[in-house]
């Protein structure tokens, strides 16, 4: 079943969104590209990167809220090419920050929430990949993104992208046209966002201006790899050799070797098993896929095919999410291994909760057209150790949202244990109670038509959906249209 996004209020939160990172900035005048977050692999930080047209000293401000108190900085540019970067440090994890940077009467407005503690037991985070050739129909994928973190904070967390950013990645003129153009104000809103990670595509070219514009701590050439809260992401160089005996695959298998995180994943560009279009990746099934199995690997997220498609092999799960705004393959869903797929343009959301990831692809129309769960056996849940307190629930996102005449809610119980589940509006009055009852362990859901508990027709506006269990409750705001 396929869940639409109602258009109006989508594109109502979108505007709300850049209406509180951009009001009162003028971003187009010295700048020429605008500030866009990279997630450094240290939760203390965050690095913004920008170019300018000309010289210039830039002033960088940030703080907890739009006054900026934190801390002031002056920028100045580095290399040939009036390029910047700043690095905000000593950051509380999981706290949201403002920043801006000024540039002669220019100035660009955004805002993070630094990345979570390392024993965080769950996270959020957005993959999708294949940009390229038509920023207008990215656009819509980034306005998609931009509501999602709009409607639920944590996914103002991170973003994994799977390459093909542009046309022809050596030349500067697609960067400026296709990505970094300020006239698609949905990519500028969420890359001023949220942090973005990138594994590098054919159509990157030779890298040299990748590089420039995404300037990660690269172990060698262009691969890498970063801690987030319970994950650990591989990126890999698929334009750099990484078969038998290469330096890079001899690095991918120590890496997975030595990580203790245990929601292991793979970023690359061009796939191992997919549904057509170019042809299944022979190094990725025979040098990734085997270290994918020995080291418990989740998900391998891939792009290159231009549509979304999910395969499953030897309990590995591969997942093209190639439709960013390129233009669109149609898939076959009978090629070997695969599960399901779809041509759309869309974009995955990814929810860690303890041993349980749910993956959610949704098109930049708003319809989910494919959701699954994994269960990591690497992680021992019989309650999840939050301080002194013991998480024996989590809330999923509910789906669609906003929503009418009904949305899907979603609970993981852990253990078996009492579960209230209401639903209250913005004054904390009870609407209705969806669960007061003693569950078992396991992914529950269930569907809230919009009525209360005496069967009447709640009014369109925001309400929250509290879960509540042994003393420890945890909250969703979700949007009634009528």
């Amino acid at each position: 079943m396929k869940y639409a996004l109602p258009k109006p209020i989508r594109l109502s939160l979108v505007s709300f969104s850049l209406l509180m990172l951009v009001v009162g900035s003028a971003c187009a005048g010295l700048v020429r590209k605008a500030p866009h977050l990279i997630y450094p692999d240290d939760n203390t930080q965050m690095q913004l990167v920008w170019q300018l047209y000309s010289t210039a000293t830039c002033t960088v401000q940030w703080g907890l809220d739009t006054l900026y108190s934190l801390g002031s900085t002056l920028s100045n540019e580095y290399g040939s090419d009036h390029q910047h970067a700043y690095t905000i440090t000593e950051l509380a994890p999981s706290t949201k920050y403002f920043y801006r940077v000024i540039a002669g009467t220019d100035t660009c407005a955004g805002s993070f929430r630094a990345a979570p503690p390392h024993e965080a037991y769950g996270i959020n985070f957005i993959a999708y990949g294949d940009t390229r050739t038509y920023p207008a129909d990215h656009d819509q994928v980034a306005a998609g993104v931009v509501s999602t973190f709009d409607t639920d904070e944590n996914f103002q967390s991170l973003i994994v992208s799977v390459g093909d950013l542009v046309a022809d990645g050596d030349e500067e003129s697609d960067w400026d046209s296709q990505f970094f153009d300020p006239y698609y104000s949905n990519i500028q809103t969420m890359l001023a966002s949220v942090p973005y990670q990138v594994a590098m595509g054919n159509h990157e070219g030779s890298g040299v201006l990748f590089t420039k514009y995404f300037p990660y701590p690269f172990v060698a050439d262009r691969y890498w790899s970063f801690d987030y809260g319970p994950a650990h992401f591989v990126v890999v160089d698929q334009y750099t050799h990484y078969g038998s005996g290469s330096a890079q695959l001899d690095w991918i298998d120590g890496d997975l070797a030595a990580t203790t995180k245990p929601w292991r994943f793979l970023c690359l560009h061009e796939p191992g098993w997919s549904a057509g279009g170019h042809g299944n990746n022979a190094a990725v099934q025979d040098n990734i896929q085997p270290l994918c199995e020995q080291y418990g690997v989740s998900v391998v997220f891939a792009g290159h095919n231009h549509y979304y498609a999910r395969a499953q092999v030897n309990g590995v799960t591969h997942v093209t999410t190639g439709g960013g705004g390129a233009p669109l393959y149609a898939p076959d869903a009978t090629y070997p291994n695969v599960i399901t797929a779809t041509m759309a343009h869309h974009y995955c959301k990814v929810e860690i909760d303890g041993n349980l990831l749910t993956l959610t692809a949704v098109t930049s129309g708003g319809d989910v057209i494919d959701e699954f769960t994994i269960e990591n056996p690497l992680v021992s849940v019989s309650g999840k150790e939050t301080g002194n307190l013991v998480l024996k629930a989590a809330l999923h996102p509910a789906y669609p949202n906003p929503f009418g005449p009904s949305t899907h809610i979603a609970f993981s119980v852990f253990e078996p244990c009492e579960v209230l589940l209401r639903i209250y509006d913005v004054n904390g009055r009870p609407v209705r109670t969806l669960v007061d009852d003693w569950m078992d362990a396991g992914r529950h859901g269930l569907a809230w038509d919009g009525r209360d508990d005496a069967g009447r027709a709640a009014a369109s506006g925001v309400y929250v959906c509290r879960l509540q269990t042994a003393g420890r409750g945890e909250s969703r705001k979700i949007v009634l249209l009528r």
